[in-house]
């Protein structure tokens, strides 16, 4: 077996950890981040975005960070559909990469709140940032091939960062959030959700994975 053909076999398992972890990382955007025995007071990554801005000294201009972190996830997600689809080092069928962008392009309406009015409020001051995500994401996702010319290198560099972007501003703004949260419901049958467990792990496995596939792409850069 010689060195190509190892490090192709290598490949393969990261190749299908990584995208099995974005999937992962996509459901848990919609699953239950506050769960609660009626359906209609759970909320989930896309509720927290709308929902703070009804707590006590948590407003839609004002409150201790911009409520548009809770939609990151989506749009890092969606990104980074788009680069493991477009690496010219991961192992994945021609069917598969189309059906990843289409994903990518699925998950940019998590970009908009759970309950949506007119097209024209994009413009507004309150949802301006996520109405420029959302355009830089679809021209993200048409730019896709783009991104296969691009070093790998720097492609599993993104994949790193982007897990950070991800996983910490959100994570770090539901818990500075939760007491108000809790205090709001004022209910011991409110509980964290699995969809926030599911977001820290499936994040977590990502950041962890992209390290390894960038720590390959160094190793073979540097190999004579």
């Amino acid at each position: 077996m010689n060195a190509r053909t190892q490090t192709s076999a290598t490949l393969v398992p990261i190749s299908c950890i990584l995208l099995t972890l974005y999937l992962l990382a996509a459901l848990s955007y919609w699953a239950p981040w506050v769960d609660h025995d009626t359906a209609a007071l759970r909320l989930n990554g896309q509720d927290l975005g709308e929902f703070v801005k009804f707590l006590p000294g948590f407003g839609s201009a004002r409150g201790p960070f911009p409520r548009q972190l809770f939609y990151l996830p989506p749009f890092v997600c969606s990104l980074g559909l788009v680069l493991l689809s477009s690496s010219p080092t991961l192992v994945y069928p021609r069917w598969l990469r189309v059906g990843m962008l289409g994903v990518a392009l699925a998950l940019l309406p998590g970009l908009l709140p759970p309950v949506w009015g007119r097209p024209g409020e994009l413009f507004t001051s309150e949802f301006r940032l996520q109405g420029i995500a959302l355009g830089v994401g679809l021209a993200v996702v048409l730019a896709h091939a783009v991104f296969r010319q691009g070093p790998p290198v720097l492609l599993d560099a993104a994949l790193v960062g982007l897990a950070f972007v991800a996983l910490i501003p959100a994570q770090c703004a539901f818990w500075v959030i939760r007491p108000r949260i809790w205090a709001a419901y004022n209910t011991p049958t409110i509980r964290l959700g699995w969809g926030l467990w599911l977001h820290i792990t499936s994040w977590a496995g990502i950041l962890i994975t992209s390290a390894v596939l960038l720590r390959k792409a160094i190793r073979r850069h540097a190999a004579p």
